[in-house]
């Protein structure tokens, strides 16, 4: 594609922006406890305004010392000591051109009708001195959070905000009140030469919350007080609608854009659509004028030199983001975790990998298995100057990647599974043997120093009579289109593969039940996807007519169908013309062993590692593999 609008420069009030994209604000938990800046904090966000982003954004940045209490390894701008490290994180991203902006937010226990008047003075009071702080620290912009349900969106909601005085919702003045002059103090406190970027919910999609008609309204209102709207959507109160503030991989990409479009039509000021996108879209969007600004983290994560690339003319190097929900952390506020990602291990790993010097001399490097973890390795290894074989068995690479991408819900892994394979193919370095199945005897001979054994997983075949039949398919096999499904369909596992191919399957027309030993409650907490994605998904299902009977034991396959046994031991059929598997898989253990004397240094990475593997693990064994084999 070419990217002929989103180079255009944009101004934003006193500011001018170099391009269209900004870097959204989110939360890496690289900070040190206590909010201070780190080393890492400041290699994580320079990497993005190195990659070219107009706009670069420090996520969700306490105001109290009560929120900061609760929001810990996040900047803390309630500690006016703060200033000394974000000093540091504006040079660094000023040194790429870009535009330093900070999101000032404030989620609190007490809902407006539980403040005193003298509560409400001092939270304004909070938001102005720590806009003032992000002043003295160098940065150009300023966000502020009134979205997503937070403190300062529930002023504006009648269904969050019950007090009944000026602050209340009773007109349209009163609901806009608290936002105003909030608005007004935090201008007085960085004068006119900052912008003021404010966020907010183009829909909280959530029954008696801000609707649309109503978001824009109040944007209308306060325009002349801000100079860019940050359109994004959901409530975090209601989890039905979080998930379209952060998408899983289910909800179309770019989703929101359609909310943005709407306050474009209608405001004199640029606004900004936030949510899902990679450059096609951002240029899609900006061209199409439905946005004036596209904001994006996770595809900064995934590759933070997303934005040059695209200016390069190398869109197509651009590694995609899968939206796995990683990197947003599994319990962020309770338990928080440093960022991971699960296609890019660089990132919240900084500085440990930010200069990939080599210590060790130039090896040969084997490596068997073109599957993610050893399409990782090989082109981090090709790229630190070994000289890489690769033998795939297949005739193509990709390996587990490519039914995990073939699913219709899972767009995003075949992006990504394409990328990766077009990637390893273009790297110079890197010798590809597709059909060729590694022995150890061919693997020696190529006299390797260092081999990586990425030969994957098996599935696991339940042992019950009739698996064997012709009735009888893998979901993998239904994903990838090599095998046709009746119109009934028993798929036994209710995992997030199973549940995916269900789903699918349902959405085609097909009636399917899904069935598993387990309860729903002992599957979702036993695997590695963020609640909120199970939770997505699990409605999906629901959504899509997906019947689910767990606490059963498959025990037959019949050429009716499937025969179950509850747990007081009494059988019943399941008619289906189709039985799908989705039972788990096995690391290939003993394969991966032949490998284990072939050279003086063997890596074993991926799933023929571990029981419990996925795309973030294959692809982190597999870098780590690499960094070793050179020194890093």
């Amino acid at each position: 594609m070419e990217y002929k609008h989103i180079f255009r420069p944009l101004k934003i009030g006193p500011l001018t922006a170099k391009n269209r994209i900004e870097v959204s604000p989110a939360e890496p938990f690289l900070c040190t406890k206590d909010g201070l800046v780190t080393d890492a904090f400041i290699a994580f966000t320079a990497a993005m305004a190195r990659g070219g982003a107009g706009i670069v954004t420090v996520g969700d940045s306490p105001v109290t010392q009560e929120y900061a209490n609760e929001n810990r390894y996040v900047v803390n701008l309630a500690d006016h000591y703060v200033v000394h490290g974000l000093t540091a994180l504006t040079d660094a991203i000023h040194r790429y051109g870009a535009l330093a902006s900070i999101e000032l937010n404030l989620r609190t226990h007490a809902l407006p009708a539980d403040m005193s008047k003298e509560e409400i003075r001092e939270i304004i009071a909070s938001f102005a001195r720590a806009a003032e702080r992000c002043k003295k620290a160098g940065f150009d912009m300023i966000m502020i959070h009134g979205g997503h349900g937070h403190t300062v969106a529930q002023f504006y909601s009648p269904l969050m905000n019950k007090r009944t005085d000026e602050y209340g919702c009773s007109t349209f003045e009163n609901r806009c009140r608290f936002a105003s002059e909030l608005l007004d103090a935090v201008r007085a406190a960085i004068g006119p030469d900052m912008a003021i970027e404010y966020r907010i919910s183009g829909d909280e999609l959530t029954e008696g919350g801000v609707g649309l008609e109503e978001a824009v309204l109040f944007a209308r209102a306060i325009q002349k007080k801000i100079d860019l709207i940050h359109v994004s959507a959901g409530n975090m109160y209601n989890p039905a609608s979080l998930s379209y503030a952060m998408q899983p991989a289910y909800l179309p990409m770019a989703t929101n854009v359609r909310f943005a479009e709407h306050f474009k039509r209608a405001l004199d000021i640029p606004v900004t659509s936030v949510g899902s996108f990679n450059m096609d879209l951002a240029e899609e969007a900006i061209a199409s004028e439905k946005a004036d600004m596209i904001a994006m983290i996770r595809q900064f994560i995934a590759d933070p030199d997303c934005v040059n690339k695209a200016r390069r003319g190398k869109g197509d190097e651009v590694r995609p983001c899968i939206r796995c929900m990683v990197c947003t952390g599994a319990d962020p506020h309770g338990c928080p975790q440093p960022l991971r990602c699960s296609v890019n291990p660089v990132m919240g790993r900084h500085p440990q990998f930010d200069k990939m010097i080599r210590t060790q001399p130039k090896k040969k490097v084997v490596i068997v298995g073109g599957g993610a973890a050893g399409l990782e390795a090989a082109r981090r290894c090709a790229e630190l100057g070994d000289e890489v074989v690769l033998f795939e068995k297949d005739t193509v690479l990709g390996g587990a990647l490519l039914p995990a991408g073939a699913n219709s819900l899972k767009g995003d892994v075949g992006r990504y599974a394409a990328w990766s394979v077009r990637m390893a193919e273009r790297t110079p370095g890197i010798d590809i043997r597709t059909g060729v199945t590694a022995t150890p005897e061919l693997v020696q001979a190529e006299n390797p120093d260092a081999i990586i054994v990425a030969v994957g997983s098996e599935p696991i075949i339940p042992n019950i009579p009739g698996v064997q039949r012709e009735n009888v398919c893998l979901a993998t096999e239904i994903d990838l289109g090599t095998k046709k499904a009746g119109h009934r369909v028993a798929l036994i596992g209710a995992g997030l593969t199973g549940t995916e191919t269900a789903v699918a399957l349902a959405r085609d027309g097909h009636e399917v039940t899904l069935v598993d030993m387990r309860t729903l409650e002992e599957i979702d907490g036993r695997g590695a996807a963020s609640p909120g994605v199970v939770r997505f998904l699990r409605d999906m299902a629901s959504d899509a007519g997906v019947k689910t009977l767990t606490g059963v034991t498959a025990k037959e396959v019949t050429e009716e169908g499937l025969v179950i046994a509850t747990a007081d031991g009494q059988t019943r059929l399941i008619p289906a013309d189709t039985v799908v598997l989705s039972v788990g898989v096995r690391p290939r253990s003993a394969i991966a062993q032949q490998f284990a004397d072939c050279a003086e240094e063997v890596y074993f990475v991926g799933d023929c590692a571990t029981d419990t593997g996925n795309i973030t693990t294959a692809v982190r064994d597999g870098f780590f593999a690499a960094m070793n084999i050179a020194g890093v």
